[in-house]
């Protein structure tokens, strides 16, 4: 699958007494309470936001003063934090459609390798390490790992983790976790508003995205469905799509609450829609066409569907964050309206 995601949890090894050893962990609350919030201090310290209680699927984390040491987890808390005007002391390294350098598109011009170090988190988060920067905070909002892995993190520095579900944090949620853990939850809520309005502008100057129903999917050897929870759809709905009919009735199945739901190349005609959004980076958009099957699907046929192979692009639509957005509407919003445009009504 395209820009995948390692959900399942990580083995947590035998660093972990080490990594407790460096421990300001934060205290484990209720897993029934998955909203963010924050609690005040004392006057002295709520006049510069801290301390910071953030809820998490796992509990609490509890952020004493303001982080000048941060590390960053899974897709987009990086994108908020350059966004917020600080430098994170360690990020993942990019593996799908990276610049050079090993990060995204959107963030190249704020990279700097002698302020950040890469990790390699592809099969395991690589803990000595984390612990090596000393970080004052973890930020993972958009993540998917398990107690076990918070339980180690939180033993490194206090962890923000996803409120909800694995994976389908919104972005404006994301936003928010990140801004709060940094004292900077006013300038957080303007980056929302600014990226709100824009995504309004889209809508406003694109009256062929309204009530359009779309399908957004990857296509290939497995074909992946993006359910109504995850950010790259929510996106789209809130310039103005709906999702296919196919699409929600596949989400009404959706017991573990996935982002993604696999389904047979037989079934693809289940979620056809007026747009259809397919990533083919690993069939290419020729043969994705000339399938047989995909080719029969009415998106296809009208001339609905808009298939990307650049994993850059389908990178920024699926990392969702207040700097990926304007990057990747640069890049999608020409081909989106032809599709949109020619769709059937």
């Amino acid at each position: 699958m395209s820009w995948s995601r390692t959900k399942v949890g990580r083995v947590v090894s035998a660093v972990t007494t080490v990594l407790l050893a460096t421990t300001t962990l934060a205290a484990c609350g209720s897993d029934g309470d998955k909203q963010a919030g924050t609690s005040a201090g004392t006057a002295d310290s709520a006049q510069s936001g801290f301390p910071v209680t953030l809820k998490n699927t796992f509990g609490d984390t509890i952020i004493t003063k303001k982080p000048e040491r941060i590390v960053t987890l899974g897709w987009n808390a990086q994108d908020v934090v350059y966004a917020l005007g600080e430098t994170p002391v360690g990020m993942p390294k990019v593996t799908y459609g990276p610049t050079p350098e090993g990060v995204t598109a959107w963030d190249a011009d704020k990279f700097d390798k002698s302020k950040t170090t890469l990790l390699d988190t592809g099969d395991k988060y690589p803990f000595e390490k984390i612990a090596a920067l000393k970080p004052d905070v973890i930020l993972a909002p958009y993540e998917g790992f398990d107690a076990a892995t918070y339980k180690t993190l939180s033993g490194i520095a206090p962890t923000v983790a996803y409120p909800g579900a694995p994976w389908q944090t919104t972005w404006q949620d994301q936003t928010l976790l990140v801004g709060e853990a940094l004292g900077k939850k006013a300038d957080a809520e303007k980056l929302i508003t600014g990226i709100e309005d824009k995504i309004k502008q889209v809508a406003a100057e694109h009256p062929e995205f309204k009530d359009k129903t779309i399908t957004v999917g990857s296509f290939g050897p497995e074909n992946y469905i993006y359910m109504p929870g995850d950010p790259r759809v929510q996106i789209l709905n809130e310039m103005g799509f709906k999702n296919a009919p196919g699409v929600e009735a596949l989400e009404k199945t959706n017991t573990k609450k996935e982002f993604s739901l696999t389904i047979s190349k037989e079934k693809v005609a289940d979620v056809d829609s007026d747009v259809l959004i397919a990533y083919v980076d690993g069939i290419g958009t020729q043969k994705f066409l000339s399938d047989p099957v995909y080719s029969s699907l009415q998106a296809v046929k009208s001339g609905g569907a808009y298939a990307l192979q650049d994993q850059q692009v389908i990178s920024g639509m699926s990392a969702v964050s207040v700097l990926s957005v304007p990057w990747v509407l640069d890049k999608m919003l020409p081909g989106l309206s032809k599709a949109a445009s020619a769709s059937k009504n």
